[in-house]
């Protein structure tokens, strides 16, 4: 069985043809009608996923779950997602390794839970688009423009690069996350389009090469944020 990439349906299609052009099967998660309408197909809002569990929202699309049941184990979860801030973000959440960085106070219950029977530590953060703000390189180093995810990452032993905030487009707001325009397997780190304007292009591109991974540019225009690519 081939791997599988799970995205915003409403992804520009030069992003979706780019993941098949890299033998991933894409899997379209529709938008919800629950959160705001530009980040509503985001997918790091809808699902989070640890190893070959995927924890989902209650209300998720069910054709969506039929698509992805032979690929993984599904747990629903009880939490519901709402269009204001902080309830949109219960699944937000950044897994480096063994540890999850987010807002403690508003994670879903069931994934605590399962977290802390798999000993991963719970590092509790201001930000609570954690996944969105972090682009997980592997189980050791991360690139964010987050402040505080960047000082936390730090103080627990981990490789962090803090970009400047900006130069990622988001539609509808000022600027994007480069979590959300990103996604990870075991060889490459995959980016939705270019970082051709980012300030900080050099530092991330030498980052992650560092770390012995490629990078694989999704789309020939500037980078978006579409609310992360997950990998299985």
């Amino acid at each position: 069985m081939g791997k599988i990439a799970i995205i915003n349906a409403e992804a520009p299609k030069e992003i979706i043809d780019g993941l098949t052009e890299n033998n991933l099967k894409p899997i379209l998660l529709p938008p919800s009608n629950l959160v705001e309408k530009p980040i509503s197909g985001h997918v790091d809002l809808q699902i989070f996923i640890h190893k070959n569990n995927i924890f989902c929202h209650p209300n998720i699309d069910k054709s969506f779950l039929k698509q992805i049941e032979n690929h993984c184990n599904i747990i629903i979860c009880k939490k519901k997602l709402s269009s204001k801030y902080p309830h949109d973000i219960p699944y937000n959440i950044a897994i480096v390794g063994k540890f999850i960085f987010h807002k403690l106070k508003y994670t879903d219950n069931s994934i605590k839970t399962y977290l802390e029977r798999k000993n991963i530590l719970l590092i509790d953060v201001n930000q609570g688009y954690s996944k969105c703000s972090t682009l997980i390189v592997d189980d050791n180093s991360i690139i964010t423009a987050d402040n505080g995810i960047h000082e936390k990452a730090l103080n627990n032993k981990l490789n962090s690069l803090l970009i400047s905030p900006g130069n990622i487009d988001l539609p509808d707001y000022n600027y994007g996350f480069i979590g959300g325009a990103s996604g990870s397997d075991n060889e490459s780190i995959f980016l939705t389009g270019s970082l051709e304007n980012h300030k900080d292009k050099k530092k991330i591109e030498i980052f992650i090469k560092e770390q012995n991974k490629n990078i694989i540019y999704l789309s020939s225009k500037k980078i978006i944020d579409i609310g992360s690519i997950f990998i299985l």
